[in-house]
């Protein structure tokens, strides 16, 4: 039986759900490792993969701030990092099991995946600018970019944290996904990472 279950983990492919924005889950069932491959961690996209070059990346913080300022990633790496065992989850996971059937990306029960992510932690970077007192959250926005479901708006993704949970000390810009830097399809070079919030409060692709 372990000999069976060792041949289906090397066989094991991810699941797919939908391939325009590409949509995957993880065959759960084949895994017994709690640190998820990057190969079989699942991928939930809203809109198609990014283009940018990564060559010359940089990471502005602007806004509600004494003093904007924009990192480089060379920058970025200097600083004292943080490493994390974090499970990450869709919070549509297990929406294929729902009775009636609802709206949405029918995961069964592989949208969520665990591993060890590496990075600085974001109050790091926020002590460089300063927040004014009037702020109230600090929004993280990524690459990746399309149009809105309830109208024709063409927007970045972007997710909200207030500032409670962007200042905690496992809040991080990640730039490591198991020791190696993070494969593109899953937010290269920089995602941010929020333990204990759903999946996608841990934006991909960072852009300012």
């Amino acid at each position: 039986m372990m000999k069976k279950v060792e041949s289906s983990t090397v066989r094991a492919n991810l699941i797919t759900r939908s391939l325009i924005p590409e949509n995957k889950e993880t065959p759960i069932q084949f895994l017994k490792d709690d640190n998820i491959s990057h190969k079989l961690f699942y991928r939930r996209n809203h809109f198609s993969y990014p283009n940018f070059l990564t060559s010359f990346y940089y990471l502005p913080i602007e806004g509600s701030v004494y003093s904007s300022k924009t990192f480089s990633m060379q920058e970025i790496l200097t600083f004292p990092p943080k490493t994390l065992k974090v499970v990450l989850e869709c919070a549509g996971d297990k929406r294929d099991l729902f009775n009636p059937k609802v709206f949405g990306e029918q995961w069964e029960k592989g949208a969520i995946s665990q591993g060890s992510w590496k990075g600085v932690p974001l109050r790091t970077l926020l002590q460089f600018t300063g927040l004014h007192a009037d702020a109230k959250e600090i929004v993280v926005e990524g690459y990746d970019v399309g149009e809105r479901t309830d109208s024709n708006e063409i927007v970045h993704f972007s997710r909200s944290l207030p500032l409670e949970k962007a200042l905690d000390s496992n809040t991080i810009i990640a730039y490591e996904y198991n020791g190696y830097p993070i494969p593109f399809k899953h937010g290269y070079p920089l995602r941010l990472i929020v333990p204990g919030w759903y999946a996608m409060a841990s934006v991909k692709w960072i852009k300012r």
